[in-house]
């Protein structure tokens, strides 16, 4: 049996108040191309299915379309709600979908869902984990001590489900899962690491393959078969340099005394997006120089002074551009104010501007930026000089 492990697509998300529906799409459409090609099944969501707990129409719209092509391409589809999510909103309409091949839990109530599918080596057993906090746990086990512990409250979880180690069993859990005691190597900024939150790797050793969601970067945790997806597309300039992948994975015939995970084997299959996220450095001339292109960007002057109208000139030449700043920021805050020399009442607004620019920024203005200054003061002025009416103060 083949199995696509795909997790957190954020289906709504908004990157720097852009919108990724597009991407998205592209790259939805992308992984179902990868299931064809490669002859999977089974389509595994790992959590995080929207962006947020009350998508937008769009979204909704978006995933509705991308699960009516995984069942028309003969995908079974098993998915489970993030932290992002809305367990109530996925599991709407579970028995209509479940009857075309798509399974999303029901709201958890003290079981897990189980379910089983079949190849010519036997049955596999799939246990949907919704994202679980201690506090969805602890009235479904008075007896046990879970508190606010997070790895308490899934062995509680996970302890009562009846599994068969004949078989060969698959995970979908939503979760932060650390391993001796180290965090997952993330890309995402949205991800508290350290406190209570984690869950130990531990807590799945019944399982052979484990399909985690939550991190965004692509990783193993503790063993090769226990493993976070990633996120399909970059939805952080911390993630600029990682590329992105969605697991195949293949189980194989689980023979008696095999260890847990040994008839498991995956690979990764590189992801390319609509638009690259990536991070360039330089000067405005540089970056202008580079040429054209559509991906998102989050651009770091080296100049040494601001350039005037600087985001406006770079979306003529990257119209995704979404960040602008400089790398010279301290030096520019710590530099010495120079100290007005000349009396102020011989200048004129233009040498007293400039007086004041040099004194804040530590440079003289440039030619473009004097002839920039001279036009909006000899503007500011003339509006000045007219009354409310428009007409020349004492005109009749």
């Amino acid at each position: 049996m083949k199995v696509l492990h795909v997790s957190d697509l954020h289906i709504g998300k908004r990157v720097n108040g852009m919108s990724m529906l597009d991407d998205q799409r592209y790259i939805l459409r992308q992984i179902l191309d990868i299931a064809e090609k490669h002859q999977a099944s089974v389509l595994l969501i790992a959590g995080d299915v929207y962006d947020k707990a009350s998508p937008s129409a769009e979204a909704v719209t978006v995933f509705d379309a991308f699960l009516t092509d995984a069942v028309a391409a003969g995908l079974r589809v098993l998915a489970i709600p993030g932290n992002h999510d809305s367990a109530e909103r996925i599991a709407y309409a579970q028995g209509l979908l479940e009857k075309q091949g798509v399974c999303l839990p029901p709201v958890y109530a003290g079981t897990v869902e189980r379910v089983e599918l079949e190849d010519e080596h036997g049955p596999v057993e799939f246990w949907l984990l919704p994202f679980l906090k201690p506090g969805d746990v602890r009235r479904f086990f008075p007896d046990e001590e879970i508190g606010d512990d997070y790895s308490a409250a899934l062995r509680a979880v996970l302890g009562a489900c009846d599994i068969d180690q004949g078989k060969r069993n698959v995970a979908l859990s939503h979760q932060l899962v650390t391993a001796y005691g180290t965090a997952p190597d993330r890309a995402d900024d949205e991800i508290k690491l350290g406190g209570m939150d984690n869950v130990d790797v531990s807590v799945y050793n019944a399982f052979d393959y484990v399909a985690l969601g939550h991190v965004h970067r692509s990783q193993r945790v503790g063993r090769d078969t226990v493993r976070y997806s990633g996120s399909p597309l970059k939805y952080s300039f911390s993630e600029a340099r990682y590329g992105k992948s969605v697991a195949l994975v293949e189980l194989g015939e689980k023979k008696p005394g095999d260890d847990v995970g040994e008839c498991v084997s995956f690979e990764l299959i590189p992801l390319v997006p609509l638009h690259d996220v990536r991070e360039v450095r330089g000067t405005l001339a540089d970056v202008l120089a580079m040429g054209a292109e559509s991906d998102y960007l989050h651009i770091t002057l080296s100049d040494e002074h601001p350039q005037l109208d600087a985001m406006a000139k770079i979306h003529e030449v990257f119209p995704n551009a979404m960040m602008l700043d400089y790398d010279n920021v301290t030096v520019l805050v710590d530099r010495p104010q120079t100290q007005l020399t000349a009396d102020p009442d011989s200048m004129d607004t233009l040498e007293l501007f400039g007086a004041f620019y040099e004194s804040q920024v530590g440079n003289p203005l440039d030619d473009e930026q004097q002839d920039f200054a001279r036009k909006l003061i000899a503007k500011v002025e003339d509006s000045a000089a007219k009354g409310p009416d428009g007409q020349e103060e004492g005109a009749q």
